[in-house]
């Protein structure tokens, strides 16, 4: 019964590994396994008393119950997109075994290395919750997330507060049977299954979003596809009854001469390279989109027919100066624009066929530049 609460950490251990064979792009699953592996391995060299050594023992609890919550933090973090830095990894592991070691070979006392390791865990999670502080304004995935590490660095504070008092200052077997002891049995059953569920629910919802954002995405530049385009597009074109949206569509000019010169793999530079460019260019709140072969389609939110002008041109300029690997030096690719402002209760895709047609007369009177519906015919660039 009392390797119970290492038993349910194993099993979320080897789920987390189990996943991550699935999909391997996701490191911080590896590293929730570890999580849940290390305290799991902590309790049972805890609970077995092995080495038999008080002295080692405690310094083999204190690297295996820090490390736990290192994975988890370290976890957590890349999941963002972040990391804790080495040298911080170091220093908790230096500070929690050092402090253990301090007050057993030192300064024996059980009672101090019992609720200093505890608040050291709780520090190590506690930390990788501030770092992840932004996350209040993420989705309600993120949001969980934080709370998740909120909730647990708050439980062991709350915990050894509470019941801290209870730990003899020297007898293991007392030591067993305090208070302390049971409440934290109990909380790692508890806690350990609440916070693996929780893990298990936001690694799913990342898995369908990524999904999802894998089927509404081209596969060539990471900018919407037409599917995407649509889905995302529908909050855009309410806000078009208060707010101007802009349509621009894109074409790169002689792009199947292009390929047929320098190749397909020199072509596909070329619209990963424009594409990169566009998002570089246009605003967050934006959506870039690759509709097909080398056209893509901009929506430019809560902007005038004249700022998207200007924008476009910046862009324009920006892709005619660009340098291309696998083109010879000195070879220039060029793109025509043509853009209009969607009409209220217009479809998507008639605002497009609209911004399609200033295109293709951008097209006809020289290409490389860029034509918004309304205004007279620029000079060639």
């Amino acid at each position: 019964m009392k390797f119970i609460p290492s038993a349910l950490l194993l099993l979320f251990a080897a789920s987390f590994f189990s996943v991550w064979l699935l999909d391997r792009r996701r490191r911080h699953l590896v590293l929730f396994s570890l999580a849940f592996l290390s305290v799991s391995a902590g309790t049972v060299v805890q609970l077995a008393l092995w080495p038999s050594d008080i002295g080692l023992n405690s310094l083999a609890c204190a690297v295996l119950y820090t490390a736990g919550p290192l994975f988890l933090a370290e976890g957590v973090l890349s999941r963002s997109g972040k990391r804790m830095p080495l040298l911080e990894h170091a220093a908790w592991m230096a500070l929690m075994v050092g402090l253990l070691g301090y007050f057993y070979y030192v300064v024996d006392n059980l009672q101090i290395r019992a609720c200093a390791l505890n608040l050291g865990m709780a520090g190590i999670v506690l930390s990788a919750a501030w770092k992840l502080r932004h996350l209040t304004r993420g989705s309600t995935i993120d949001k969980a997330m934080l709370w998740l590490l909120s909730g647990l660095s708050l439980t062991f504070v709350v915990r050894t507060l509470l019941t801290g008092g209870s730990v003899p200052t020297s007898d293991i077997a007392a030591f067993f049977e305090s208070p302390f002891w049971l409440w934290a049995q109990f909380a790692m059953s508890v806690l350990g299954v609440a916070m693996g569920l929780g893990l298990l629910v936001v690694v799913c919802a990342d898995v369908v979003l990524g999904l999802k954002s894998e089927r509404d995405s081209d596969l060539l530049t990471s900018l919407l596809n037409r599917r995407g385009l649509e889905a995302r597009a529908v909050e855009v074109l309410s806000g078009a009854v208060r707010n101007p949206l802009s349509v621009v569509a894109c074409d790169i000019d002689r792009f199947k001469s292009i390929n047929d010169r320098f190749g397909h793999a020199a072509g596909d530079v070329v619209l990963s390279t424009v594409a990169g460019i566009i998002r570089e260019q246009v605003r967050v709140k934006d959506l870039v989109a690759r509709i097909g072969g080398e056209e893509f389609v901009i929506l430019l939110r809560d902007c005038s027919t004249d700022d998207a002008y200007m924008l476009t041109e910046q862009l324009r300029a920006a892709i005619a100066s660009c340098e291309l690997a696998g083109l010879p030096a000195g070879f220039k690719v060029t793109c025509s624009f043509g853009i209009v402002e969607c009409r209220a209760g217009e479809d998507l895709w008639d605002a497009i066929g609209r911004a399609d047609k200033m295109l293709y007369a951008a097209k006809h009177a020289g290409r490389n530049r860029t034509l918004a519906e309304g205004a007279r015919l620029p000079r060639a660039a």
